[in-house]
């Protein structure tokens, strides 16, 4: 179903593009170029319209285990279509990811593909394979959501309200970046701390609010890029956060990305204290690298596996502190709240079935460390989670009493 005509659709059996190319062999290199140019312009547009957009294409190239050479002809080839694209009318999300990787219009016209060849330092018929390869990994690639409506597509009727100008999200970010760019992890883990728990207390008073409006968001989907190595671990904290976020992930091995549902400032909030928690994990593993010094076991990749998964576990138990501290605060309005969170808990699982259908869960590879747990459950339990006084625009009252949610 995903085939248009005369053209295979993304992640559909096709003939080998190496094999096709040779039998065109004997035909003008002109006739071959222009050929193979139709050929990878015409399964962009398919791709377009089955929920790719033009910087995860490009990443996923890059990530995808091919060469760097074949990468920067996948970039080549998106660049003269956006550049195409860039004449018709375009969503302003699509439009901005087209911008970001055009070519001047004369450089996109056909006999592009000679054009690199040549600035690329190859003989024509020595690129065959190599266009070739660009298109197994082109035609290879199956169909994802569509998260922003592709070229020639109308915008969705349906628009969740904007979370970029929400005065909660925009302080959460900013204890965030605080966190992350601190050398001290005390002040690190209660900034992040303190992120939390004005998410959690964000989702109680929008539910408060919702439950008097009797109206709710619907769930959406984002995709969150998870980069080796450790992506599985990686992936297994993105999960944890997304949990504690009333949000739901579905982590993609072959994309290279995960899934997550949940509702827009959900979604929001899980993105940025992820982003957070994983630069925060990385700093740490990068200064006990540091220290140990080179072949020392922190480099072993037993000791970063180890040292993920422990920090994940027991940032996920921080969360859940946290969550029933904020809960349990705002007790006298749970009949008016409640009922509310719930709907939107149905809603997203309702949303993963129809979307994901049933789902498996895996192990996270890697081996076992026990100095690597050990350090890892340090990382994340550097001070105790306080609710005191921070300052996100500028500074942190650590020193104040703290009510801790332990």
């Amino acid at each position: 179903m995903w085939a248009a005509a005369g053209h295979p659709g993304p992640g559909q059996q096709v003939a080998d593009p190496a094999t096709a190319l040779t039998r065109l062999g004997e035909l003008t290199v002109t006739t071959v170029v222009a050929t193979a140019e139709r050929m990878v312009l015409g399964h962009l547009a398919l791709l377009w319209d089955h929920g790719w957009q033009p910087l995860e294409l490009l990443r996923h190239a890059h990530v995808s285990g091919r060469s760097g050479t074949v990468a920067r002809l996948v970039q080549q080839a998106v660049a003269v279509d956006c550049t195409r694209l860039l004449r018709l009318e375009l969503d302003p999300r699509w439009r901005d990811q087209a911008e970001s990787v055009r070519l001047p219009p004369r450089e996109a016209e056909p006999g592009w593909m000679l054009r690199w060849a040549a600035a690329d330092g190859h003989e024509t018929r020595a690129a065959y394979p190599l266009v070739a390869e660009a298109m197994r990994l082109l035609f290879d690639l199956p169909p994802v959501d569509e998260l922003i409506p592709p070229p020639g597509r109308p915008a969705s009727h349906h628009r969740p309200r904007s979370t970029t100008s929400d005065p909660v999200l925009q302080r959460v970010r900013a204890l965030l970046a605080k966190a992350e760019s601190t050398e001290f992890e005390a002040e690190a883990t209660a900034l992040t701390a303190k992120a939390q728990e004005m998410i959690t207390r964000h989702a109680i008073d929008a539910a408060l609010l919702e439950g008097d409006r009797d109206q709710t968001d619907r769930p959406t989907l984002i995709r969150i890029p998870i980069d080796a190595p450790y992506a599985d671990a990686k992936s297994f904290l993105l999960q944890t956060v997304a949990d504690a976020s009333r949000c739901r992930a579905v982590f993609v091995p072959r994309l290279s990305h995960s899934n997550v549902v949940g509702l827009p400032a959900d979604l929001v909030a899980v993105e940025v204290l992820f982003t957070s928690l994983l630069v925060q994990a990385q700093h740490a593993l990068t200064e006990a690298g540091r220290r140990a010094g080179p072949g020392a076991r922190p480099r072993s990749q037993s000791f970063r596996s180890a040292f993920l998964l422990a920090y994940t576990q027991r940032i996920g138990e921080r969360l859940d502190e946290i969550n029933r501290h904020v809960f349990g605060a705002a007790e006298e309005d749970s009949a008016r709240f409640l009922p509310v969170l719930r709907s939107q808990r149905d809603a997203v699982e309702e949303f993963m079935s129809e979307r994901f259908g049933e789902l498996q869960t895996g192990g996270v590879r890697g081996g076992y460390d026990s100095a690597g747990w050990a350090s890892g459950r340090m990382a994340a339990d550097q001070a105790r989670l306080s609710s005191g006084d921070l300052d996100p625009a500028g500074g942190a009252a650590l020193s104040d009493p703290v009510r801790s949610a332990r």
